[in-house]
């Protein structure tokens, strides 16, 4: 914890005028840090816990750094969890009214969320310089109040009676957790992963200190954009034995046997029984029956159990096949197992080649996974653990942050299955026995939760939820939808594009036709013409999801893969707007959503150069403004699909689209637009072909975000531009239209045009000075003022030279587009 200092001069009124203007004081470091400290972790306990909480009791002393017998005064927390539960059995012991209590309540929850805002505004207000450590520990402490806050009031963490704030993780980011998570074993393209694994900093810190139990330099090839310890090279997969340096054959399935059972439309399996020699066995190929038990393997070909050439294992994986599945074929009256076990395998019995049986091999994908008895899952990492030791909680979180759950094929391996087994080292481990032993012990009854930990048996409780629920729900819940995909896809991949159709079909029960040599553009048309088809089919806001989407005319609205790890994870559908549905159409979907009703470029001044003077040498330097009818300002900014893109590209793209075509252009947005906050939003015009009656036609042009500015920007914006304008009754402007009667070339020549150029520089310099208002010197750092007045020029050039936009009148919510 960094050094305190309890008499920060800050007070309370500090928090108000942030509410005020929208953004904390610019205070030197030291003083902000000693008042975040002060006043959101003695001033939150104070409040809260009243008498029970004594100062003293949290602050010691510790080794100054670099300074021989010097000592700071540091923040201590050993006493807080213990007496937040006595004040939470206090609460709940208490005979005040439920009015009381209800007040007392609102009151603690309007504390945290004030809490939560200054956080915030630390972390987003251009303080890089902010430490850390001190808010990612303020930020421990605020949930652990929220969560303790609701259980003492009997508030659930996800009803709409909960007032208390759910987002202290994002305040939890210090950049050493990168190297923590880098040297526990994680690669480089899994953090994020691990980041937004969890919904709560509780579980986010369990992460960060959980060894994976791989040594550092399997992932040292890494990138943050791809792990290369787990990519699959086809041409380049190597086959692995069992043990390092084993020598042992391969074992051939016969595939004419497996092809005339598949044909049949029957379930092959792998029956393997010991020879009569040590490491002999005997295998054969056999047709399941309606009641046949048998265990279906799940596995990662990047562990070594694949094999993209023949149908082909080394003769040491089956028999470890064998050592590791022959426990669910014990008796029911005898303690020693049944010599013959039945496997299904992906590797041995869906065919390699040809194609047309290849394709019968994945018609019955599902089959397998659905009628077994029991699927286990070989996971590398969980088979070099022992569970013996672990927590429930940490069992279910190593499950769920192993390879295994980076894959698009698990995931339907993982939801199909009645009984989900995972093999640890000395042990195996049923997911749903053990989710709920995790949740047992932490919860248990109502008035006994544990709030210390209740945020990360509420993430495992969320993430066995994402896998299991598809087939296995609790009764009540409602059937599975895109929505379900969605969440559960996020951080997953596939190896082959063509596979991703088949896989969200089969999530969503939905009979998807195969056909050889198919594209990824037919499948996903034909995947979305099926989704319309089911309860809450297609969202409207699949609009404004972020990806490349179909060519195909009627579908050009439809994304060409949900896989948000494509997405540089930030792709779901659900992430902003109102969930409604839309309506698949031949010309597209119908939806209805609020939009502006045009967007055009501001006309120039007749003559008037395109980019005079040093002011304004590059028109990217200003961001894409638009003004609407009721003279508000908003910031325009296209949303790429290749994280590689810079912002200036983007805007330099989004501007060419406007500028593109002369049909009507307008932007269709997600939800209302929230002033300082960004709203999704669609690029779009009009087609050529649209009807009188009926849904407008558009058709889509790009993803953008559109921003509202909050009162502290939208006064000086609105300042400058009209300054600006009074630039268009200036004699300057008469000077430009009489040049303009030249042609354009004589006009750049003309001497009288150059002579031009430094007297509008002087005239923007001079009315930037005069309007540097109160207002925009607060908002500007005095030590920064030079810059703050080349900014000022440079946009009042842009407004003058009208590169910014005008919106038509905004259209309610309720209006119908046909959008393609």
């Amino acid at each position: 914890m960094k050094r305190i200092d309890t008499s920060s001069s800050l007070a309370a009124e500090t928090i108000l005028e942030y509410h005020r203007v929208g953004r904390l004081p610019r205070l030197p470091i030291p003083e902000l840090e000693s008042f975040v400290q002060t006043w959101i972790f003695f001033g939150l306990l104070t409040e809260i816990l009243g008498d029970l909480f004594v100062p003293s009791q949290y602050v010691t002393t510790a080794p100054s750094a670099g300074l021989h017998e010097s000592h700071d005064r540091v923040l201590n927390t050993r006493q807080l969890v213990p007496t937040v539960r006595i004040w939470k059995d206090q609460v709940h012991k208490s005979d005040n009214t439920e009015d009381e209590k209800c007040r007392q309540y609102e009151h603690i929850a309007a504390c945290l969320q004030l809490a939560s805002t200054v956080l915030s505004a630390v972390k987003s207000d251009a303080r890089p310089d902010f430490n850390h450590q001190v808010r990612s520990s303020m930020a421990s402490v605020g949930e652990l109040l929220s969560l303790a806050t609701n259980q003492a009031y009997a508030i659930s963490d996800d009803s709409k009676e909960n007032r208390c704030p759910g987002i202290w993780k994002l305040f939890y980011d210090d950049p050493r957790y990168t190297e923590q998570l880098l040297d526990n074993g994680c690669s480089a393209c899994d953090i994020p992963r691990i980041r937004n694994l969890s919904i709560f900093v509780q579980t986010y810190h369990f992460l960060l200190w959980m060894d994976r139990g791989v040594p550092t330099t399997k992932h040292q090839r890494c990138t943050d954009k791809n792990c290369r310890a787990d990519q699959i090279v086809l041409g380049e997969y190597t086959t692995k034995h069992q043990q390092d340096g084993c020598q042992c054959t391969d074992f051939h399935i016969d595939v004419k046997e497996v092809i005339r059972i598949l044909s049949r439309d029957q379930l092959p399996l792998l029956q393997i029984i010991p020879g009569a020699h040590p490491g002999e066995l005997c295998v054969d190929i056999v047709e399941a029956k309606p009641d046949t038990i048998y265990v279906a393997i799940s596995h990662v070909w990047a562990d070594g159990l694949g094999n993209p050439d023949c149908n082909a294992l080394p003769l040491c994986q089956l028999q470890y096949l064998y050592d590791s599945t022959k426990v669910y074929f014990k008796t029911q009256t005898s303690e020693q197992s049944d010599q013959r076990v039945l496997i299904w395998i992906d590797t041995l019995l869906v065919p390699v080649r040809p194609p047309e049986a290849k394709m019968l091999g994945l018609k019955q994908i599902k089959t397998p996974y659905v009628n077994a008895l029991h699927v286990l899952v070989l996971d590398s990492t969980l088979q070099r653990k022992d569970v013996k030791g672990l927590s429930p909680q940490e069992v279910c979180m190593r499950i769920f942050t192993t390879g295994w759950m980076r894959r698009l094929w698990t995931l339907q391996e993982g939801a199909l299955p009645s009984k989900l087994w995972f093999k640890f080292k000395d042990f195996r481990v049923n997911l749903d026995a053990m989710a709920t032993e995790a949740m047992e012990e932490i919860w248990g009854k109502d008035i006994d939760k544990d709030f210390s930990r209740s945020g990360l048996i509420g993430d495992v409780s969320i993430l066995r939820g994402n896998l299991r629920n598809f087939f296995h729900a609790a009764e009540g819940l409602p059937a599975p939808n895109l929505m379900s995909v969605d969440n559960a896809l996020e951080f997953r991949s596939v190896s082959v594009a063509t596979d991703e159709p088949i896989l969200i079909a089969g999530l969503l029960n939905l009979d998807l036709e195969l056909r050889l040599n198919d594209s990824v553009e037919s499948r996903m048309q034909r995947l979305w013409s099926l989704i319309s088809s089911v309860p809450n089919g297609i969202p409207t806001n699949i609009l404004f999801f972020r990806g490349r989407r179909l060519p195909q005319t009627g579908y050009r609205w439809a994304p060409i893969s949900l896989l948000s790890s494509n997405q540089g994870h930030d792709g779901s559908i659900y992430r902003r707007g109102a969930h409604s549905t839309g309506h698949l159409t031949p010309k597209g979907l119908n939806v209805r959503l609020s939009a502006f009703s045009t967007v055009t470029m501001a006309s120039a001044p007749r003559g008037a150069p395109k980019n005079p003077g040093a002011l304004f040498s590059n028109p990217e330097i200003i961001p894409i403004l638009c003004r609407s009818d009721e003279a508000d300002w908003f910031f325009v900014r296209g949303k790429y699909t290749d994280p590689n893109e810079g912002s200036n590209r983007i805007g330099a793209t989004v501007r060419a689209v406007l500028e593109k075509t002369s049909q009507t252009k307008r932007i269709l947005l997600a939800s209302a637009p929230d002033r300082g906050g960004y709203t999704s939003a669609l690029l779009v015009h009009d087609s050529v072909d649209t009807e009188p009656i009926g849904p407008a036609r558009v058709a889509s042009d790009m993803m953008i975000e559109i921003c509202m500015q909050n009162r502290l920007n939208q006064i000086p914006i609105e300042a400058v531009y009209q300054a600006s304008r009074s630039l268009l009754d200036d004699e300057i402007t008469a000077q430009y239209a009489n040049l303009a009667v030249q042609e354009e070339e004589q006009q750049r020549q003309s001497p009288a045009y150059a002579n031009l150029e430094p007297v509008l520089d002087r005239k923007i310099w001079a009315l930037a000075q005069d309007i540097n208002m109160p207002i925009l010197t607060d908002v500007a750092s005095p030590q920064h003022n030079d810059r703050w007045m080349h900014q000022l020029g440079a946009l009042m050039v842009s407004f003058y030279l009208g590169h910014y936009y005008e919106l038509g009148p905004m259209l309610p919510s309720e209006t119908e587009w046909c959008v393609d």
